[in-house]
């Protein structure tokens, strides 16, 4: 199991509900996506030898906010989009299509010491799950 954890939460230009201008958007997903991308990669690199990219993987995700309101499941899914691109292309998992990526659970946290966090678990699954 891979653990990895980013200090930020997704953009909320992301959420499926957010109306405002696509430049905004962009430049806030890039600025996500780098982040993990980078994390990323560092977790691979300190791995070395014993990395082993995942071919069928199931993600967990966990936000953490230092406010509890309600959040909707699918709007969390939407707006970590830019970060599961990056998890693709720092070469974790093979590819995030439905064959080869398995949503788990997505979690929501409250701590306001932590805060803001993205926790990613990813796990290897067999083919036939």
């Amino acid at each position: 199991m891979m653990r990895i954890e980013i200090p930020y939460v997704p953009p909320v230009e992301y959420s499926l509900n957010w109306r405002g201008a696509w430049p905004q958007r962009y430049q806030a997903g890039r600025v996500y996506g780098l982040a993990v991308f980078y994390i990323c990669v560092d977790y691979r690199n300190r791995l070395g030898n014993e990395f082993i990219q995942i071919q069928i993987a199931r993600l967990d995700l966990t936000m953490v906010y230092a406010v509890e309101r309600v959040r909707d499941r699918d709007n969390i899914i939407s707006m970590f989009k830019p970060g599961l691109d990056a998890v693709v292309r720092a070469g974790l998992i093979a590819g995030d299509d439905s064959k080869r990526l398995h949503w788990g659970d997505v979690n929501i946290e409250v701590d306001r010491d932590r805060a803001p966090l993205t926790i990613i678990e990813l796990k290897e699954e067999e083919s036939g799950t």
